[in-house]
C-alpha cells in the first residue's frame, strides 16, 4: 500500500484494484498474476517449510537438545502441534496422524495465500521498471475460481476418507431407509433416492461454503484498502493522512484475517472430513451419552464428567 502511495506522489499511473481484479501476464490470456501469486506460494511456501523443518531437532544425546532453537522455527512449529492437537485430533481422534499432512498444507497453502496477498509486489516491479510484472501482485485467495479448487480438492478429500475408512458403510450412511419389510419398498425407494440426493447436495453445499466464504472474506478486505488507497490519492492533504492512517490500521487488521481465514478453511475442511471419516458406531462409542431417561448429576461420576471435575 505505501509503495502504491510513493508510485502515486511520484506521478506514476496506479491501479488500487489490482489486488483484487486478474490481470493477464507476458501476453498469454490463460496466465494471470493469480497464477504466478498461486506458483509463487507453492514454491516459497516448500522452500519455507523445509527451511524449517530441517532446524527441528529429531535427534539429540539431551533432552535440551530436542528443544527447537530460534523463533521462527518455534512460531511454526507450535502452529502444527495446535493444528494437530487442538484442532483436527478432537475430531480425527486416531485418523488424526494418517491424514495431519494434508491438514497442514491447506492451512499453509492458504496463509501464504493470504499474506502474500498483502505485499505491494506489482508495486515493486514498477518501480524497478519491470513493466511484465507490472500486475505481478494480488491474493490469489481474492479469486473465486482459486478458493474453488481448493474446496473441490477438501470434496474430493471428503468421499476419499469416507470411502477408506469405512468402505461401504460410507455410502450406506447416505441410505438410511431400510430395504425389509419388502411390502414397503415401493414407498420407501423414492423416500431412500431422496434422502440419497439429499446427502450428495450436502457434500457439494459444504464445499460451495468454504469456497465462497474465504473468497468473500479476502475480496472484501482488499476492496476496502483499494478504496482508502484511492481516497489518499485524490483526497486533500488532511484526507491523505487520514487515509494513510486508516490504511495502515486496516493493513493490520487484514493481517489478522489473513491467518483467521486459514485457520477457519482448515477447521471447517477437518469437520467436514471428519463426519464422514469416523463411523456412526465409533462414535457411539467414545461420545456416547447418557442414558435414557437419566439427568446430569445422577452419580458422581457423571457430575465429574460434565463439569470437567473428573480429569
Amino acid at each position: 500500500m505505501m509503495t502504491s502511495l510513493m508510485l502515486a506522489a511520484g506521478g506514476a499511473a496506479i491501479d488500487p484494484m489490482s489486488h483484487v481484479l486478474p490481470h493477464t501476464l507476458f501476453g498469454l490470456d490463460w496466465f494471470t498474476n493469480h497464477h504466478f501469486m498461486s506458483l509463487l506460494v507453492l514454491v516459497g511456501g516448500i522452500a519455507v517449510l523445509m527451511l524449517v523443518a530441517a532446524r527441528v531437532p529429531l535427534k539429540a544425546d539431551t533432552a535440551e537438545g530436542y528443544v527447537t532453537k530460534g523463533r521462527i522455527t518455534q512460531l511454526f512449529e507450535v502452529l502444527c502441534v495446535f493444528l494437530r492437537d487442538e484442532m483436527a485430533r478432537p475430531l480425527l481422534g486416531d485418523l488424526t496422524d494418517k491424514y495431519i499432512k494434508y491438514i497442514w498444507s491447506a492451512f499453509f497453502f492458504v496463509l501464504f495465500g493470504n499474506l502474500l496477498g498483502l505485499l505491494p509486489i506489482s508495486a515493486f516491479f514498477g518501480l524497478i521498471g519491470v513493466e511484465s510484472l507490472s500486475h505481478a501482485g494480488g491474493a490469489m485467495t481474492g479469486n473465486i475460481n482459486f478458493t474453488g479448487g481448493l474446496a473441490l480438492i477438501s470434496l474430493f478429500m471428503m468421499v476419499f476418507v469416507g470411502v477408506k475408512e469405512n468402505g461401504f458403510g460410507f455410502i450406506k450412511h447416505m441410505w438410511p431407509v431400510p430395504f425389509e419389510p419388502l411390502y414397503l419398498l415401493p414407498v420407501m425407494l423414492p423416500v431412500g433416492l431422496l434422502v440419497f440426493v439429499l446427502e450428495l447436495v450436502g457434500l457439494v453445499i459444504k464445499s460451495f461454503a468454504l469456497c465462497v466464504r474465504l473468497f468473500a472474506n479476502m475480496v472484501a478486505g482488499h476492496l476496502v484498502l483499494a478504496s482508502l488507497i484511492i481516497l489518499a490519492i485524490t483526497a486533500p492533504m488532511v484526507g491523505k493522512g487520514a487515509s494513510i492512517l486508516g490504511a495502515t490500521a486496516f493493513s493490520f487488521l487484514e493481517l489478522f484475517v489473513s491467518f483467521l481465514q486459514a485457520y477457519i478453511f482448515t477447521f471447517l475442511t477437518v469437520i467436514f472430513i471428519s463426519l464422514g471419516a469416523v463411523s456412526h458406531d465409533d462414535h457411539d462409542e467414545h461420545h456416547g451419552g447418557l442414558d435414557e431417561g437419566a439427568k446430569p448429576g445422577d452419580s458422581i461420576d457423571e457430575m465429574l464428567t460434565v463439569t470437567g471435575g473428573g480429569q
